[in-house]
């Protein structure tokens, strides 16, 4: 009796057990669900500030994926402060003397991987001692709880800065379009005379917007050869300024932009008359044949007839009823022995047609 306790103890001890192994062993199939994921945090780590005309520029990327949590805001910081401040500063420094000069609501902040950027106004009466603007910006959650500032942008700002040219014109031709402008005269602080030492121009279209110019501009005009015909265009041109320490056009800033001068450019522009024409006679068979228009626009030709060569223009008769596409020509609606003078012009996409090519003629032979 005394041996059967400890195997009975054991027993009752595996039994009590098997609830427990079989509550183990089903937590892989069915069991509570597991946490998600957690969402992705906003962050901004690449905050910038760069001068352009009277307003200092903002941006940052911010990477938007399904998963982030969308702040209610991003709240932006400005200090203005001694450009012989130390450079390093406690965030707690900061938040205490720093103020909101603006709050970026949720709805403005895009979708996806962008560029998020703000323009603060620079009051130049005040910044006359060249003092440095220290930003930075935060995001605050939807219970208003706000995250840590991003890095720290800074920037002195540039009193002479150029005011924006002036006076764009156009002026259109087959191939080109070119734009001109006056350059400013002053600074946006008033002195004289005004710091520019290049330029840079934009074109805008629809939602697109471009700077043509690959490098700065040292003359008030630009041949822009890459625009469509019956395209809707805005132009308009930025001076730029040097910095006190620097010759460099690269770190030059920009000037506010000049009044944009709109257009649609029109091709009322004909191709030239064919040239070089050739022509031959056989079998009844008067055979005309030409070089075809260099102009990539040109979409055929028109070839006009008469019996005299002194034929006022008008009393020609065209032989193609529909433009003619290939830079030959047989004309069998002729008479044996008989002299025909000829004339051709060529057409391009929007109908414009060109002058009359130099007269040709033939005796028609048998």
């Amino acid at each position: 009796m005394k041996s059967s306790a400890p195997a009975f103890r054991f027993l009752l001890f595996a039994f009590c057990l098997l609830p427990f192994a079989f509550h183990l062993s089903g937590c892989g199939k069915v069991g509570d669900p597991l946490p998600p994921y957690p969402r992705a945090p906003l962050t901004v780590e690449a905050l910038t500030a760069v001068q352009q005309g009277d307003r200092i520029v903002l941006s940052f990327p911010l990477s938007r994926t399904p998963r982030s949590i969308l702040p209610a805001r991003i709240d932006v910081y400005r200090l203005i402060e001694s450009a012989s401040d130390p450079l390093a500063l406690t965030e707690e420094t900061f938040s205490a003397r720093s103020s909101v000069i603006a709050s970026i609501p949720a709805g403005q902040i895009p979708v996806g991987t962008s560029t998020v950027s703000y323009s603060d106004l620079i009051n130049f009466s005040a910044a006359a001692g060249q003092p440095r603007y220290r930003y930075a910006v935060r995001l605050v959650n939807q219970q208003d709880q706000a995250a840590g500032f991003s890095n720290y942008a800074f920037a002195t700002p540039l009193l002479d800065i150029a005011a924006p040219p002036t006076d764009l014109k156009t002026k259109l031709s087959q191939t080109e379009l070119e734009i001109t402008w006056m350059p400013p005269t002053n600074n946006l602080n008033g002195t004289q005379p005004a710091n520019v030492a290049g330029y840079n121009i934009y074109r805008r279209s629809g939602k697109s917007e471009i700077r043509l110019n690959a490098k700065p501009l040292t003359e008030p005009r630009f041949t822009d050869r890459t625009f469509q015909f019956e395209t809707p265009y805005e132009y308009y041109v930025r001076a730029l300024s040097l910095l006190p320490e620097s010759r460099d056009l690269a770190t030059a800033l920009e000037s506010n932009p000049s009044a944009p001068v709109a257009i649609t450019p029109k091709d009322t522009f004909p191709p030239a008359p064919p040239g070089s024409i050739t022509i031959a006679s056989i079998n009844g068979i008067v055979s005309l044949f030409w070089p075809a228009n260099s102009e990539p626009d040109t979409a055929g030709y028109n070839i006009y007839r008469a019996e005299s060569a002194d034929t006022p223009p008008e009393q020609w008769v065209k032989l193609n009823q529909q433009l003619h596409k290939s830079t030959s020509f047989r004309d069998d609606r002729v008479q044996v022995g008989r002299q025909y003078f000829y004339q051709m012009t060529a057409v391009d996409n929007n109908g414009n047609e060109s002058t009359r090519s130099a007269t040709v003629s033939e005796t028609v032979n048998p």
